[in-house]
């Protein structure tokens, strides 16, 4: 009898608490709330923290204002390129002006485009081309001992018939008849067939009259 009241009891308080309760843990017998359940899933999983701060950190370094921009560089370098174009359009044209003065035998303009001119950007042949230029400016103008410089400086960069000639011609101009000789000879010598050959024969026969 005492046993069918207890049994009897147990079931009763089952049935109430299955009244008041939305969850029973049967095993535990712990009951859950509700409010417990939503705070259990929304409690933040203890990883969460660190990535969102490592994640904090990358985007840091990737939006880092101190990181010098790429585009500064490249357009420096287009601008350098426009600027090199330039000069070597203005150079070009300072070529065509002096060749248009010597041919036009105004030899002071030659002198006062070329003097003291920075040909670096000009190939080999138009910088030794304008020299000569000038190194006959220089003569027609009576500026020999410049015109001899020129010359010479000329000569030992590359040697020619028309540089043998004009050499020629400089000392003949100022009086040293033994260089001049000589440097008709080698004109002959080297260049038989060259323009200037009959009037480097002439002019050697005429000094050796001397």
């Amino acid at each position: 009898m005492t046993v069918n009241k207890f049994v009897l009891c147990v079931s009763i308080g089952l049935f109430y608490s299955m009244g008041f309760t939305n969850e029973v843990l049967w095993d535990l017998g712990v009951v859950i709330t509700p409010s417990e359940i939503q705070n259990v899933k929304e409690a933040p999983h203890p990883l969460s923290s660190k990535e969102k701060k490592t994640r904090a950190k990358i985007n840091a370094v990737i939006t880092d204002p101190f990181i010098p921009p790429v585009k500064k560089t490249l357009l420096s370098k287009k601008s350098s390129q426009l600027i090199s174009d330039s000069v070597e359009i203005s150079i070009n044209q300072i070529k065509l002006a002096a060749e248009k003065s010597y041919f036009n035998n105004n030899y002071q303009h030659v002198i006062e485009i070329l003097y003291q001119r920075d040909l670096s950007m000009l190939s080999k042949r138009n910088r030794e081309s304008l020299n000569y230029l000038l190194a006959v400016a220089y003569y027609r103008t009576g500026y020999l001992d410049k015109a001899k410089a020129q010359v010479l400086s000329l000569l030992k960069q590359n040697e020619s018939d028309e540089l043998y000639l004009l050499i020629a011609m400089i000392y003949e101009s100022i009086g040293d008849i033994k260089n001049a000789k000589s440097n008709y000879i080698k004109l002959i010598s080297f260049y038989p067939e060259s323009d200037y050959f009959m009037s480097a024969k002439i002019k050697t026969r005429i000094l050796n009259q001397h």
